[in-house]
């Protein structure tokens, strides 16, 4: 993005009190005058200790109902049913910035080190022509409740390449996720090398640079899935637990597709532990494959010739029962 100096990182996986007194006393070293606390579902304590270890003056963090903040915090109510990038801008207007709109044509960058590490991954297997659905069958460690079934995905996919000749499936994950994406891959069909397993080979800048070079995105709500929006790539985006108002509103309206079948318990995720359906994720699974191979033949199939720019708007509708999208226009 062109915005960041110098990056210092907490490792999640040691929130210990010396790594934690180490991060605060490198900050305390570049004198801050403001920090901005980013956080909103997780580490929200831990984020500001941290604040405060780090010697600004003005601090600026969300906060929640019945929640006590720091006397030198300027807070902002975290709305859990506002999108995401909507609450960041307006921690920026008691700083004093503009209430103006982001500025949405400038897409996130991609280094030509990572494009070119792409390249090589798909080197020999996907050739020019043949379009590429990238599917992302994960959800990070904080709600595995987000994750679509595997039979669905591995239905789905199934149904894809019967559906489009030549596509090509690439499936993505972390290292951490590699064996479950192994567990989606197992229950494919004989394919003729027609799907490629890349989890745990792509950094995040070659992964984003992957993702560009996609004709589609199918994926549940998820890091991927939020870089594709960014990447205004064609998106269809699995949503269930999270209300997909809170975190896709990104991207261009005429590029993606999201998928949503309202419950009374939805949203549940960062409000409820455990989940009130016990883990099942109904919201989920009442997302049939056949809804998804529709939506992702918007962007991959032939039978559409109109312009992918040119699709009609999708709205979210909470009163849906049937049918998950509705077209407007």
């Amino acid at each position: 993005m062109g915005l960041v100096d110098q990056i210092l990182v907490l490792d999640p996986a040691k929130f210990a009190t010396i790594a934690t007194l180490r991060l605060a006393k490198r900050l305390r070293s570049t004198v801050p005058s403001v920090f901005f606390d980013l956080q909103i579902h997780t580490h929200r304590r831990l984020a500001r200790r941290i604040a405060w270890l780090s010697g600004a003056s003005r601090r600026f963090g969300f906060f929640r109902p019945r929640e006590r903040l720091p006397r030198s915090y300027h807070g902002i109510y975290a709305n859990p049913f506002a999108p995401v990038d909507q609450l960041y801008r307006e921690m920026a207007l008691p700083f004093g910035a503009a209430n103006v709109e982001p500025i949405r044509d400038q897409p996130l960058a991609i280094s030509p080190v990572d494009d070119d590490k792409a390249a090589a991954l798909l080197h020999g297997w996907h050739r020019a022509g043949e379009p590429l659905l990238i599917v992302n069958p994960n959800a990070s460690a904080t709600a595995y409740v987000r994750r679509w079934p595997i039979s669905y995905y591995s239905q789905s996919i199934a149904m894809l390449i019967r559906e489009v000749p030549r596509l090509k499936i690439a499936l993505i994950g972390s290292a951490a996720e590699a064996s479950y994406v192994r567990s989606l891959e197992a229950t494919l069909p004989p394919h003729g090398d027609r799907v490629r397993n890349f989890a745990g080979l792509t950094s995040l800048g070659s992964l984003m640079a992957l993702l560009s070079r996609a004709d589609c995105v199918l994926s549940n709500d998820s890091g991927p899935l939020h870089l594709a929006l960014a990447l205004e790539v064609p998106v269809v985006g699995l949503f269930g637990p999270v209300h997909p108002n809170h975190n896709a509103q990104l991207g261009h309206k005429r590029r993606k597709i999201i998928l949503y079948k309202p419950m009374l318990c939805s949203p549940c995720v960062h409000y409820a532990s455990p989940p009130p359906c016990g883990g099942d994720n109904r919201c989920m699974t009442s997302i049939a494959p056949q809804h998804a191979v529709d939506a992702c033949l918007r962007f991959l199939s032939d039978r559409h010739p109109r312009e992918r720019g040119s699709l009609s708007e999708w709205r979210f509708d909470g009163a849906m029962r049937e049918g998950a999208l509705i077209p407007m226009g």
